[in-house]
Protein backbone atom coordinates (compact mmCIF):
# COMPACT_ATOMS: atom_id res chain seq x y z
CA UNK A 1 0.00 0.00 0.00
CA UNK A 2 1.32 3.56 -0.72
CA UNK A 3 0.34 6.49 1.72
CA UNK A 4 -0.68 9.53 1.44
CA UNK A 5 1.43 12.83 3.13
CA UNK A 6 -0.85 14.93 4.91
CA UNK A 7 1.39 18.10 3.43
CA UNK A 8 -1.08 17.71 -0.32
CA UNK A 9 -4.21 19.46 2.18
CA UNK A 10 -7.00 20.29 0.69
CA UNK A 11 -6.12 21.49 -2.25
CA UNK A 12 -5.27 17.55 -3.71
CA UNK A 13 -8.47 16.57 -1.68
CA UNK A 14 -10.66 19.30 -4.18
CA UNK A 15 -8.83 17.67 -7.11
CA UNK A 16 -10.02 14.31 -6.44
CA UNK A 17 -13.15 14.54 -4.36
CA UNK A 18 -16.33 13.01 -5.72
CA UNK A 19 -19.11 13.74 -3.91
CA UNK A 20 -22.43 11.21 -3.18
CA UNK A 21 -25.22 12.76 -0.96
CA UNK A 22 -26.70 10.30 1.42
CA UNK A 23 -30.54 11.07 1.57
CA UNK A 24 -30.20 10.75 5.45
CA UNK A 25 -27.55 8.96 7.91
CA UNK A 26 -29.24 6.10 8.81
CA UNK A 27 -29.59 5.14 12.62
CA UNK A 28 -27.28 2.06 13.32
CA UNK A 29 -27.34 0.73 17.05
CA UNK A 30 -24.75 -1.84 17.53
CA UNK A 31 -23.90 -3.48 20.75
CA UNK A 32 -19.99 -2.95 22.67
CA UNK A 33 -20.69 -5.93 24.90
CA UNK A 34 -20.55 -8.63 21.67
CA UNK A 35 -17.16 -9.47 21.87
CA UNK A 36 -15.17 -9.71 18.35
CA UNK A 37 -14.02 -13.38 17.02
CA UNK A 38 -11.11 -14.19 15.25
CA UNK A 39 -11.39 -15.04 11.39
CA UNK A 40 -8.45 -14.36 9.32
CA UNK A 41 -8.94 -11.68 6.52
CA UNK A 42 -6.96 -11.17 3.07
CA UNK A 43 -5.44 -7.78 1.93
CA UNK A 44 -5.79 -6.90 -1.12
CA UNK A 45 -3.41 -5.11 -3.40
CA UNK A 46 -4.49 -2.14 -4.75
CA UNK A 47 -4.50 -1.26 -8.48
CA UNK A 48 -1.55 0.48 -9.64
CA UNK A 49 -1.35 4.18 -11.46
CA UNK A 50 2.01 5.06 -12.22
CA UNK A 51 0.71 8.70 -13.07
CA UNK A 52 -0.71 9.14 -9.45
CA UNK A 53 -2.03 7.51 -6.33
CA UNK A 54 -5.13 6.57 -8.44
CA UNK A 55 -7.14 7.45 -11.52
CA UNK A 56 -9.13 10.72 -10.64
CA UNK A 57 -12.61 9.49 -11.70
CA UNK A 58 -15.59 9.19 -10.45
CA UNK A 59 -16.14 6.99 -7.09
CA UNK A 60 -17.22 3.92 -7.95
CA UNK A 61 -19.38 3.10 -4.29
CA UNK A 62 -22.69 4.66 -3.77
CA UNK A 63 -24.87 5.13 -0.51
CA UNK A 64 -28.92 4.49 -1.06
CA UNK A 65 -30.88 7.84 -1.79
CA UNK A 66 -27.93 9.61 -3.29
CA UNK A 67 -27.03 12.15 -5.96
CA UNK A 68 -24.63 10.49 -8.58
CA UNK A 69 -22.52 12.35 -10.31
CA UNK A 70 -21.05 9.57 -13.04
CA UNK A 71 -22.22 8.50 -16.64
CA UNK A 72 -24.48 5.77 -15.28
CA UNK A 73 -26.21 8.24 -13.25
CA UNK A 74 -30.07 7.92 -13.32
CA UNK A 75 -31.04 11.26 -12.51
CA UNK A 76 -34.73 12.57 -12.20
CA UNK A 77 -35.71 15.64 -14.12
CA UNK A 78 -39.45 15.06 -14.32
CA UNK A 79 -39.78 14.99 -10.70
CA UNK A 80 -36.86 17.29 -9.02
CA UNK A 81 -38.09 20.98 -8.54
CA UNK A 82 -37.96 22.50 -11.87
CA UNK A 83 -39.13 19.99 -14.08
CA UNK A 84 -41.48 22.89 -15.93
CA UNK A 85 -38.43 24.61 -16.92
CA UNK A 86 -36.43 21.83 -17.93
CA UNK A 87 -39.50 20.57 -20.30
CA UNK A 88 -40.41 23.79 -21.44
CA UNK A 89 -37.47 24.31 -24.00
CA UNK A 90 -38.35 21.07 -25.46
CA UNK A 91 -41.97 21.48 -25.60
CA UNK A 92 -41.79 24.78 -27.67
CA UNK A 93 -39.51 23.23 -30.58
CA UNK A 94 -41.68 20.41 -30.17
CA UNK A 95 -44.86 22.70 -30.66
CA UNK A 96 -43.11 25.22 -33.78
CA UNK A 97 -42.29 22.20 -35.45
CA UNK A 98 -46.14 21.67 -35.26
CA UNK A 99 -46.99 24.67 -36.37
CA UNK A 100 -44.76 25.32 -39.16
CA UNK A 101 -46.52 22.24 -40.71
CA UNK A 102 -49.84 23.84 -40.74
CA UNK A 103 -48.85 26.84 -42.66
CA UNK A 104 -50.12 27.38 -46.48
CA UNK A 105 -47.07 26.70 -48.09
CA UNK A 106 -46.42 22.73 -46.57
CA UNK A 107 -48.40 20.26 -47.86
CA UNK A 108 -48.95 17.92 -44.85
CA UNK A 109 -50.93 14.02 -44.60
CA UNK A 110 -53.66 15.69 -42.03
CA UNK A 111 -54.37 12.50 -40.25
CA UNK A 112 -50.59 11.98 -39.75
CA UNK A 113 -50.20 15.41 -38.14
CA UNK A 114 -53.18 15.08 -36.14
CA UNK A 115 -51.57 11.85 -34.45
CA UNK A 116 -48.18 13.49 -34.41
CA UNK A 117 -49.98 16.60 -32.55
CA UNK A 118 -52.35 13.91 -30.28
CA UNK A 119 -49.16 12.35 -29.39
CA UNK A 120 -47.10 15.54 -28.26
CA UNK A 121 -49.77 16.85 -26.25
CA UNK A 122 -49.83 13.60 -24.22
CA UNK A 123 -46.30 13.62 -23.87
CA UNK A 124 -45.82 16.69 -22.32
CA UNK A 125 -48.77 16.54 -20.79
CA UNK A 126 -47.48 13.30 -19.20
CA UNK A 127 -44.06 14.91 -18.44
CA UNK A 128 -45.67 17.85 -16.61
CA UNK A 129 -48.59 15.69 -14.69
CA UNK A 130 -47.42 12.59 -14.40
CA UNK A 131 -46.64 11.77 -9.82
CA UNK A 132 -43.04 10.83 -11.58
CA UNK A 133 -41.61 10.76 -8.05
CA UNK A 134 -43.55 7.87 -6.65
CA UNK A 135 -42.23 5.78 -10.03
CA UNK A 136 -38.94 4.27 -10.36
CA UNK A 137 -35.81 6.98 -12.25
CA UNK A 138 -36.08 4.94 -15.15
CA UNK A 139 -39.86 5.32 -16.30
CA UNK A 140 -38.99 8.99 -16.98
CA UNK A 141 -37.04 8.36 -19.89
CA UNK A 142 -40.13 6.79 -21.70
CA UNK A 143 -41.05 10.51 -22.61
CA UNK A 144 -38.30 11.48 -24.72
CA UNK A 145 -38.35 8.05 -26.18
CA UNK A 146 -42.04 8.33 -26.93
CA UNK A 147 -41.15 11.68 -28.38
CA UNK A 148 -39.25 9.62 -31.37
CA UNK A 149 -42.71 8.39 -32.20
CA UNK A 150 -44.04 11.91 -32.84
CA UNK A 151 -40.84 12.93 -35.27
CA UNK A 152 -41.61 9.51 -37.30
CA UNK A 153 -45.56 10.62 -37.45
CA UNK A 154 -44.33 14.32 -38.70
CA UNK A 155 -41.82 12.81 -41.17
CA UNK A 156 -44.65 10.58 -42.83
CA UNK A 157 -47.33 14.14 -42.44
CA UNK A 158 -44.59 15.97 -44.53
CA UNK A 159 -43.87 13.76 -47.38
CA UNK A 160 -41.13 11.46 -45.72
CA UNK A 161 -37.27 11.89 -46.35
CA UNK A 162 -37.81 15.51 -47.10
CA UNK A 163 -40.38 16.68 -44.63
CA UNK A 164 -37.09 18.80 -42.92
CA UNK A 165 -38.92 16.99 -39.74
CA UNK A 166 -35.27 14.83 -39.41
CA UNK A 167 -33.64 17.57 -37.22
CA UNK A 168 -36.25 16.70 -34.42
CA UNK A 169 -34.66 13.37 -33.48
CA UNK A 170 -31.89 15.94 -31.61
CA UNK A 171 -34.77 16.61 -28.94
CA UNK A 172 -34.81 13.25 -27.25
CA UNK A 173 -31.06 12.73 -27.85
CA UNK A 174 -30.13 15.92 -26.04
CA UNK A 175 -32.58 15.35 -23.42
CA UNK A 176 -31.50 11.66 -22.50
CA UNK A 177 -27.47 12.85 -22.73
CA UNK A 178 -28.49 16.06 -20.65
CA UNK A 179 -30.72 14.10 -17.85
CA UNK A 180 -30.45 10.75 -18.45
CA UNK A 181 -27.71 7.66 -17.60
CA UNK A 182 -24.87 6.37 -20.36
CA UNK A 183 -27.63 3.50 -21.38
CA UNK A 184 -30.46 5.38 -21.59
CA UNK A 185 -28.94 7.36 -23.98
CA UNK A 186 -28.04 4.31 -25.65
CA UNK A 187 -31.21 3.66 -26.07
CA UNK A 188 -31.87 7.07 -27.82
CA UNK A 189 -29.23 6.25 -30.58
CA UNK A 190 -31.19 2.88 -30.91
CA UNK A 191 -34.11 4.49 -31.34
CA UNK A 192 -33.08 7.42 -33.48
CA UNK A 193 -31.86 4.06 -35.80
CA UNK A 194 -35.45 2.48 -35.71
CA UNK A 195 -37.03 5.87 -36.62
CA UNK A 196 -34.64 6.28 -40.21
CA UNK A 197 -34.80 3.06 -41.04
CA UNK A 198 -38.27 1.07 -40.33
CA UNK A 199 -39.51 3.72 -42.78
CA UNK A 200 -36.85 2.69 -45.44
CA UNK A 201 -37.75 -0.88 -45.30
CA UNK A 202 -41.46 -0.62 -44.85
CA UNK A 203 -42.85 2.37 -46.64
CA UNK A 204 -39.53 2.82 -49.06
CA UNK A 205 -39.69 4.99 -52.44
CA UNK A 206 -40.82 7.50 -53.17
CA UNK A 207 -41.58 9.00 -49.56
CA UNK A 208 -38.07 7.51 -48.73
CA UNK A 209 -36.16 6.51 -51.57
CA UNK A 210 -32.96 4.65 -51.48
CA UNK A 211 -30.65 7.64 -51.39
CA UNK A 212 -32.18 8.55 -47.55
CA UNK A 213 -29.92 5.58 -46.38
CA UNK A 214 -26.94 8.13 -46.31
CA UNK A 215 -29.50 10.24 -44.31
CA UNK A 216 -30.16 7.68 -41.52
CA UNK A 217 -26.37 6.90 -41.40
CA UNK A 218 -25.45 10.35 -41.16
CA UNK A 219 -28.43 11.03 -38.45
CA UNK A 220 -27.31 8.43 -36.44
CA UNK A 221 -23.48 9.57 -36.53
CA UNK A 222 -24.64 12.84 -35.38
CA UNK A 223 -26.95 12.12 -32.53
CA UNK A 224 -24.18 9.94 -31.50
CA UNK A 225 -21.11 12.50 -31.71
CA UNK A 226 -23.54 15.34 -30.36
CA UNK A 227 -25.02 13.37 -27.49
CA UNK A 228 -21.62 11.94 -26.52
CA UNK A 229 -20.27 14.92 -26.16
CA UNK A 230 -23.42 16.94 -24.44
CA UNK A 231 -23.13 13.98 -21.83
CA UNK A 232 -19.33 14.16 -21.20
CA UNK A 233 -19.43 18.21 -20.55
CA UNK A 234 -22.75 17.77 -17.95
CA UNK A 235 -20.94 14.89 -16.43
CA UNK A 236 -17.88 17.06 -15.73
CA UNK A 237 -20.12 19.72 -14.93
CA UNK A 238 -21.63 17.69 -12.51
CA UNK A 239 -18.35 16.84 -10.98
CA UNK A 240 -17.15 20.42 -10.36
CA UNK A 241 -20.75 20.84 -8.80
CA UNK A 242 -19.69 17.92 -6.14
CA UNK A 243 -15.85 18.98 -5.64
CA UNK A 244 -17.18 22.36 -4.24
CA UNK A 245 -19.84 20.32 -2.18
CA UNK A 246 -17.11 17.88 -0.67
CA UNK A 247 -14.79 20.86 -0.37
CA UNK A 248 -17.52 22.64 1.68
CA UNK A 249 -18.23 19.56 4.05
CA UNK A 250 -14.45 18.69 4.50
CA UNK A 251 -13.71 22.16 5.22
CA UNK A 252 -16.47 22.26 7.96
CA UNK A 253 -15.26 19.56 9.35
CA UNK A 254 -11.83 20.34 9.32
CA UNK A 255 -12.75 24.27 11.48
CA UNK A 256 -15.08 22.77 13.77
CA UNK A 257 -14.21 24.47 17.07
CA UNK A 258 -14.95 21.02 19.11
CA UNK A 259 -13.49 17.99 19.17
CA UNK A 260 -13.35 17.30 14.36
CA UNK A 261 -13.90 13.57 15.32
CA UNK A 262 -17.54 13.23 14.39
CA UNK A 263 -17.38 15.94 11.93
CA UNK A 264 -14.93 14.12 9.83
CA UNK A 265 -16.45 10.88 10.13
CA UNK A 266 -20.06 12.45 8.50
CA UNK A 267 -17.68 14.60 6.08
CA UNK A 268 -16.18 10.71 5.19
CA UNK A 269 -19.51 9.26 4.62
CA UNK A 270 -20.56 12.13 2.58
CA UNK A 271 -17.74 12.45 0.28
CA UNK A 272 -17.59 8.48 -0.27
CA UNK A 273 -21.32 7.46 -0.28
CA UNK A 274 -20.35 5.11 2.13
CA UNK A 275 -23.56 3.31 5.07
CA UNK A 276 -21.40 3.85 7.57
CA UNK A 277 -17.80 5.37 8.73
CA UNK A 278 -16.46 5.19 12.60
CA UNK A 279 -12.81 6.00 13.79
CA UNK A 280 -10.68 3.68 16.13
CA UNK A 281 -7.86 4.73 18.04
CA UNK A 282 -5.80 3.07 20.64
CA UNK A 283 -6.74 3.25 24.49
CA UNK A 284 -3.95 3.21 27.20
CA UNK A 285 -4.95 -0.19 27.46
CA UNK A 286 -3.80 -1.25 24.16
CA UNK A 287 -6.94 -1.70 22.45
CA UNK A 288 -8.96 -0.10 19.79
CA UNK A 289 -11.53 1.90 20.70
CA UNK A 290 -14.40 3.57 18.51
CA UNK A 291 -14.35 7.11 19.56
CA UNK A 292 -16.55 8.84 16.70
CA UNK A 293 -18.73 7.43 14.22
CA UNK A 294 -21.48 8.40 11.90
CA UNK A 295 -24.88 8.13 13.74
CA UNK A 296 -26.51 5.06 15.17
CA UNK A 297 -22.64 3.44 15.35
CA UNK A 298 -22.38 3.78 19.13
CA UNK A 299 -19.25 4.87 20.25
CA UNK A 300 -16.82 2.55 22.76
CA UNK A 301 -16.96 -0.45 20.89
CA UNK A 302 -13.34 -2.13 21.71
CA UNK A 303 -11.66 -4.87 20.92
CA UNK A 304 -7.83 -6.09 21.56
CA UNK A 305 -5.86 -5.83 18.01
CA UNK A 306 -3.17 -7.77 19.26
CA UNK A 307 -5.47 -11.10 19.90
CA UNK A 308 -8.45 -10.35 17.35
CA UNK A 309 -7.76 -10.99 13.67
CA UNK A 310 -10.52 -9.20 12.45
CA UNK A 311 -9.48 -6.60 9.34
CA UNK A 312 -9.36 -3.61 11.40
CA UNK A 313 -6.99 -5.48 13.75
CA UNK A 314 -5.05 -6.47 10.58
CA UNK A 315 -4.77 -2.83 9.16
CA UNK A 316 -3.60 -1.94 13.01
CA UNK A 317 -1.20 -4.26 13.37
CA UNK A 318 0.12 -3.97 9.28
CA UNK A 319 -0.74 0.09 8.76
CA UNK A 320 -1.99 -1.27 5.38
CA UNK A 321 -5.17 -0.77 4.11
CA UNK A 322 -7.51 -3.69 3.62
CA UNK A 323 -10.69 -4.30 1.48
CA UNK A 324 -12.83 -6.89 1.92
CA UNK A 325 -15.43 -7.22 -0.71
CA UNK A 326 -18.00 -9.38 1.19
CA UNK A 327 -17.96 -7.96 4.50
CA UNK A 328 -20.02 -11.39 5.78
CA UNK A 329 -16.50 -13.33 6.30
CA UNK A 330 -15.01 -11.07 8.83
CA UNK A 331 -17.09 -11.31 11.80
CA UNK A 332 -17.07 -8.22 13.79
CA UNK A 333 -17.34 -6.58 10.39
CA UNK A 334 -20.04 -8.60 9.29
CA UNK A 335 -22.15 -7.37 12.22
CA UNK A 336 -21.52 -3.73 11.61
CA UNK A 337 -22.62 -4.78 7.93
CA UNK A 338 -25.45 -6.46 9.16
CA UNK A 339 -26.94 -3.27 10.46
CA UNK A 340 -25.89 -0.71 8.37
CA UNK A 341 -26.66 -2.61 5.12
CA UNK A 342 -23.03 -2.36 3.91
CA UNK A 343 -21.60 -5.07 1.78
CA UNK A 344 -17.57 -4.02 1.24
CA UNK A 345 -15.28 -2.19 4.53
CA UNK A 346 -12.62 -0.79 3.43
CA UNK A 347 -10.14 -0.30 6.67
CA UNK A 348 -7.65 2.47 6.13
CA UNK A 349 -5.17 3.24 9.15
CA UNK A 350 -4.50 6.96 9.73
CA UNK A 351 -1.01 7.82 10.07
CA UNK A 352 1.39 10.76 11.16
CA UNK A 353 5.14 10.61 11.72
CA UNK A 354 5.38 7.18 9.90
CA UNK A 355 2.81 6.02 12.58
CA UNK A 356 -0.53 4.48 12.99
CA UNK A 357 -2.66 6.92 14.62
CA UNK A 358 -6.06 5.09 14.10
CA UNK A 359 -7.95 2.88 11.57
CA UNK A 360 -10.76 4.35 9.92
CA UNK A 361 -13.36 1.57 8.62
CA UNK A 362 -15.58 3.03 5.83
CA UNK A 363 -18.56 0.69 4.27
CA UNK A 364 -20.21 0.65 1.18
CA UNK A 365 -23.30 -0.15 0.13
CA UNK A 366 -22.15 -2.05 -3.00
CA UNK A 367 -19.29 -4.25 -3.64
CA UNK A 368 -16.50 -4.71 -5.93
CA UNK A 369 -14.16 -7.58 -6.50
CA UNK A 370 -11.61 -5.07 -6.38
CA UNK A 371 -12.26 -1.33 -4.56
CA UNK A 372 -12.44 1.19 -6.96
CA UNK A 373 -8.92 3.32 -7.37
CA UNK A 374 -11.02 6.12 -6.69
CA UNK A 375 -12.75 5.38 -3.63
CA UNK A 376 -9.04 3.99 -2.21
CA UNK A 377 -7.68 7.36 -3.04
CA UNK A 378 -9.97 9.80 -1.44
CA UNK A 379 -10.33 7.65 1.98
CA UNK A 380 -6.66 7.18 2.07
CA UNK A 381 -6.17 11.26 1.72
CA UNK A 382 -9.38 11.42 3.93
CA UNK A 383 -7.24 9.39 6.47
CA UNK A 384 -4.62 11.76 5.53
CA UNK A 385 -6.23 14.98 6.40
CA UNK A 386 -8.33 13.08 9.56
CA UNK A 387 -4.61 12.60 11.43
CA UNK A 388 -3.82 16.38 10.68
CA UNK A 389 -7.09 17.25 12.21
CA UNK A 390 -6.92 15.09 15.09
CA UNK A 391 -3.09 16.04 15.99
CA UNK A 392 -4.20 19.71 15.94
CA UNK A 393 -7.46 18.96 17.63
CA UNK A 394 -5.36 17.49 20.46
CA UNK A 395 -2.73 20.18 20.86
CA UNK A 396 -5.73 22.62 20.92
CA UNK A 397 -7.33 20.66 23.86
CA UNK A 398 -3.69 20.43 25.72
CA UNK A 399 -3.30 23.66 25.51
CA UNK A 400 -6.77 24.65 26.60
CA UNK A 401 -6.23 22.23 29.62
CA UNK A 402 -2.71 23.52 30.50
CA UNK A 403 -4.45 27.23 30.50
CA UNK A 404 -7.04 25.94 33.33
CA UNK A 405 -4.34 23.91 35.26
CA UNK A 406 -1.63 24.95 37.62
CA UNK A 407 1.42 24.05 35.43
CA UNK A 408 3.42 22.46 38.67
CA UNK A 409 1.19 20.62 40.68
CA UNK A 410 -1.59 20.10 38.18
CA UNK A 411 -4.58 21.23 39.87
CA UNK A 412 -6.89 24.01 38.63
CA UNK A 413 -5.37 27.37 38.44
CA UNK A 414 -6.89 30.32 39.73
CA UNK A 415 -9.58 31.08 36.39
CA UNK A 416 -10.21 27.19 36.23
CA UNK A 417 -10.93 27.96 39.98
CA UNK A 418 -13.34 30.72 39.25
CA UNK A 419 -15.46 28.55 36.93
CA UNK A 420 -16.26 25.84 39.01
CA UNK A 421 -17.13 27.76 41.56
CA UNK A 422 -19.57 29.47 39.46
CA UNK A 423 -21.05 26.51 38.20
CA UNK A 424 -20.77 24.14 41.87
CA UNK A 425 -22.78 27.15 43.15
CA UNK A 426 -25.43 27.74 40.62
CA UNK A 427 -25.96 23.57 40.99
CA UNK A 428 -26.26 24.06 44.89
CA UNK A 429 -28.87 26.50 44.24
CA UNK A 430 -31.00 24.08 42.45
CA UNK A 431 -30.83 21.28 43.82
CA UNK A 432 -30.15 22.65 47.87
CA UNK A 433 -27.40 19.72 48.01
CA UNK A 434 -24.89 21.27 50.70
CA UNK A 435 -21.97 22.50 49.21
CA UNK A 436 -18.55 23.43 51.04
CA UNK A 437 -15.20 25.45 50.59
CA UNK A 438 -11.93 24.21 52.17
CA UNK A 439 -8.85 26.78 52.16
CA UNK A 440 -5.37 24.72 52.82
CA UNK A 441 -2.43 26.59 53.72
CA UNK A 442 1.29 24.44 54.05
CA UNK A 443 2.57 25.80 57.82
CA UNK A 444 6.31 27.17 57.58
CA UNK A 445 6.19 27.25 53.88
CA UNK A 446 8.49 29.18 53.56
CA UNK A 447 10.70 27.76 56.30
CA UNK A 448 11.17 24.92 54.56
CA UNK A 449 11.97 26.00 51.27
CA UNK A 450 14.95 28.05 52.62
CA UNK A 451 16.14 25.37 54.75
CA UNK A 452 15.67 22.67 51.59
CA UNK A 453 15.87 24.70 48.25
CA UNK A 454 12.89 25.59 46.01
CA UNK A 455 13.65 22.54 44.26
CA UNK A 456 12.21 20.13 47.12
CA UNK A 457 9.48 23.15 47.94
CA UNK A 458 8.36 21.91 44.24
CA UNK A 459 8.29 18.75 45.19
CA UNK A 460 6.68 19.17 48.16
CA UNK A 461 3.73 20.98 46.77
CA UNK A 462 3.31 18.32 43.86
CA UNK A 463 3.11 15.55 46.47
CA UNK A 464 0.40 17.19 48.30
CA UNK A 465 -1.83 17.56 45.79
CA UNK A 466 -1.27 13.81 44.79
CA UNK A 467 -2.46 12.98 48.47
CA UNK A 468 -4.98 15.33 48.72
CA UNK A 469 -6.29 13.78 45.14
CA UNK A 470 -6.03 10.40 46.54
CA UNK A 471 -8.72 11.36 49.29
CA UNK A 472 -11.41 13.16 47.50
CA UNK A 473 -14.37 12.18 45.22
CA UNK A 474 -14.70 12.51 41.71
CA UNK A 475 -16.32 15.36 40.92
CA UNK A 476 -14.10 16.98 44.06
CA UNK A 477 -12.51 20.01 42.66
CA UNK A 478 -9.09 21.19 44.00
CA UNK A 479 -7.25 24.12 42.79
CA UNK A 480 -3.90 26.20 43.62
CA UNK A 481 -5.47 29.64 45.36
CA UNK A 482 -1.68 30.97 45.21
CA UNK A 483 1.91 29.95 46.92
CA UNK A 484 1.16 26.98 49.32
CA UNK A 485 -2.40 27.82 49.16
CA UNK A 486 -4.94 25.37 47.71
CA UNK A 487 -8.78 25.22 47.83
CA UNK A 488 -11.19 22.72 47.34
CA UNK A 489 -15.20 22.23 46.60
CA UNK A 490 -16.83 19.48 47.94
CA UNK A 491 -20.43 19.18 46.41
CA UNK A 492 -23.16 17.15 47.86
CA UNK A 493 -20.97 17.69 51.31
CA UNK A 494 -21.87 19.45 54.58
CA UNK A 495 -19.33 21.14 57.06
CA UNK A 496 -19.77 17.90 59.32
CA UNK A 497 -18.93 15.57 56.35
CA UNK A 498 -16.16 17.95 54.98
CA UNK A 499 -14.51 18.12 58.41
CA UNK A 500 -14.18 14.37 58.12
CA UNK A 501 -12.78 14.71 54.76
CA UNK A 502 -10.28 17.56 56.18
CA UNK A 503 -9.59 15.83 59.46
CA UNK A 504 -7.87 12.84 56.74
CA UNK A 505 -6.19 14.85 54.73
CA UNK A 506 -4.08 16.33 58.33
CA UNK A 507 -2.68 12.86 58.16
CA UNK A 508 -1.70 12.43 54.40
CA UNK A 509 0.61 15.74 54.31
CA UNK A 510 4.11 14.62 52.60
CA UNK A 511 7.66 15.21 54.03
CA UNK A 512 6.18 15.57 57.71
CA UNK A 513 4.97 19.02 57.25
CA UNK A 514 1.73 19.92 58.58
CA UNK A 515 -1.12 21.64 56.90
CA UNK A 516 -4.01 24.65 58.62
CA UNK A 517 -7.43 24.07 57.19
CA UNK A 518 -10.69 26.83 57.12
CA UNK A 519 -14.26 25.38 56.27
CA UNK A 520 -17.48 27.31 55.28
CA UNK A 521 -20.49 25.71 53.46
CA UNK A 522 -22.71 27.68 51.62
CA UNK A 523 -25.82 29.83 52.24
CA UNK A 524 -28.57 31.19 50.81
CA UNK A 525 -27.47 34.09 48.32
CA UNK A 526 -23.55 32.96 48.52
CA UNK A 527 -21.60 34.84 45.67
CA UNK A 528 -18.36 33.13 45.60
CA UNK A 529 -15.40 35.79 46.92
CA UNK A 530 -18.27 35.73 50.17
CA UNK A 531 -17.71 32.01 50.78
CA UNK A 532 -13.85 32.38 50.20
CA UNK A 533 -13.38 35.33 52.86
CA UNK A 534 -15.64 33.06 55.35
CA UNK A 535 -13.34 29.89 54.28
CA UNK A 536 -10.35 32.07 54.72
CA UNK A 537 -11.30 33.30 58.64
CA UNK A 538 -11.77 29.71 59.37
CA UNK A 539 -8.23 29.21 58.36
CA UNK A 540 -6.64 32.01 59.91
CA UNK A 541 -8.59 30.93 63.44
CA UNK A 542 -6.65 27.33 62.34
CA UNK A 543 -3.44 29.30 62.12
CA UNK A 544 -3.47 31.23 64.93
CA UNK A 545 -4.60 28.32 67.36
CA UNK A 546 -1.70 26.55 66.65
CA UNK A 547 -1.88 25.31 63.17
CA UNK A 548 -2.02 21.50 62.10
CA UNK A 549 -5.54 21.52 62.90
CA UNK A 550 -9.25 22.37 60.99
CA UNK A 551 -11.53 25.41 62.05
CA UNK A 552 -15.13 25.76 60.58
CA UNK A 553 -17.01 28.79 59.98
CA UNK A 554 -20.04 29.28 62.55
CA UNK A 555 -22.94 31.27 60.48
CA UNK A 556 -25.91 32.82 62.06
CA UNK A 557 -27.33 32.85 58.50
CA UNK A 558 -28.90 29.35 57.38
CA UNK A 559 -27.10 27.11 55.61
CA UNK A 560 -28.08 26.30 51.70
CA UNK A 561 -28.82 23.03 53.03
CA UNK A 562 -30.25 22.11 56.58
CA UNK A 563 -30.91 18.51 57.90
CA UNK A 564 -29.01 15.24 59.22
CA UNK A 565 -27.86 16.76 62.60
CA UNK A 566 -25.84 19.39 60.10
CA UNK A 567 -27.48 22.26 61.59
CA UNK A 568 -29.18 22.69 65.06
CA UNK A 569 -32.99 23.12 65.79
CA UNK A 570 -32.42 26.93 65.12
CA UNK A 571 -31.43 26.11 61.48
CA UNK A 572 -27.91 27.73 62.53
CA UNK A 573 -24.55 25.86 61.64
CA UNK A 574 -23.09 24.37 64.00
CA UNK A 575 -19.59 25.30 65.06
CA UNK A 576 -16.95 22.98 64.16
CA UNK A 577 -14.10 22.32 65.88
CA UNK A 578 -13.61 25.18 67.89
CA UNK A 579 -14.48 28.58 68.01
CA UNK A 580 -15.75 31.21 64.98
CA UNK A 581 -12.44 33.55 64.08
Amino acid sequence: MRSVAGGDGLVNLFASAKLAVSAGLRQVHISADEPWRQEPVTVQNDPVDRRSTATRTRLGHRGPGEIFTGPDAVSRPLSDPGAAGRVAPFAAAAIIALVLALLPSMSSDLSMLTAAALLTTIVIAAALLVPWVRLPAWCQATIPLSFFAVVALLRQSGGGAISGYSPLVMLPILWLAIYGSRTQFRLGIAATAVTFVVPQILVGPPLYPDTGWRGSVIWVTIGLLAGSATQELVTQSRHRSADLAALGAITRALSANSDPRPELCAAAQLVTGAAFTVLFEPHLDGTLVATAGTDGVNVGLRFDPRTHSCATAQAWRTGTRIYLADAAVDPHSSKLAEHTKARALLCQPVTRHGRTTAVLVVGFSESHQHAPASALYLVELLAAEIGAAIDRADMVALLAAQSRRDSLTGAANRRSWDEEMNRELARAYRSGAPLTVVIIDIDHFKAYNDTHGHAAGDVLLKDLVTAIRAELRTGDVIARWGGEEFTLALHDCDLQKAQTIASRLLNVVPSGQTVSIGLAQARAQDTPQALIERADTALYTAKNGGRNQVKGYQSSTPALFQGHGVCDSAGHAAPVNGPPA
